[in-house]
């Protein structure tokens, strides 16, 4: 691992540290859980077991990131589920967005379409299910458009979902009208930006 991913690694630690307490502090209702085990998985892209040592599950009202089952050990990977003929080359799925979703239906599901980790080059994108759907079933097509976010998982983390970068993860996700969509009380929507928000990370600007 380079200099840079465990850079990132040492941010997101201390970035963990600082969202635990202004949830704590102000109960914004999100949830932030503590790692679980897990054993090296040679197949992984580099830095996505080192992520998930860090947490197991990060989520507020309009996504939810959480370890995967498959990357426990190798064992759970050898039983990793692939479709057949995946245009996406079977990616890794490590969140999914929430928006909209009935807390009710959400107590037995993380949420709607994923965000994906490219098992190839370890990129971390999202796909529109509609054009997945398409091009699964044209495979003739050259290339799925996608919202591209980080290069790497690490960077995803410590950027688009506890960093500066997160607006941009909705925009690209649920559109520009999630970024600044309030309630009737005048708060933002989503439990996570708010708790972005009181933390600093959004703007950079750590008390």
């Amino acid at each position: 691992m380079d200099a840079g991913m465990r850079a990132g690694l040492a941010e997101i630690a201390a970035k963990l540290d600082i969202v635990r307490r202004t949830e704590a502090e102000h109960g914004f209702g999100v949830t932030i859980e503590d790692p679980k085990e897990l054993e090296d998985v040679p197949e992984l892209p580099e830095g996505v077991t080192a992520v998930f040592r860090l947490f197991s599950c990060l989520a507020g009202d309009y996504f939810c990131f959480r370890q995967p089952d498959v990357i426990q050990n190798p064992g759970a990977w050898k039983w990793r589920l692939t479709a057949p003929g995946c245009p996406l080359g079977n990616p890794l799925e490590i969140g999914y967005e929430r928006y909209g979703i009935p807390a009710a239906i959400l107590e037995d599901i993380d949420g709607g379409a994923p965000v994906r980790l490219d098992m190839n080059d370890g990129s971390v994108y999202y796909v529109d299910p509609d054009d997945y759907i398409f091009f699964y079933k044209n495979v003739e097509e050259e290339e799925i458009p996608s919202e591209d976010f980080a290069d790497d998982v690490v960077a995803f983390f410590n950027d688009h979902v506890l960093g500066e970068g997160y607006p941009r993860l909705v925009e690209g996700v649920l559109g520009s009208r999630a970024v600044t969509e309030h309630d009737r009380r005048g708060r933002h929507k989503d439990s996570w930006m708010r708790l972005l928000s009181a933390s600093g990370l959004l703007t950079g600007r750590v008390p």
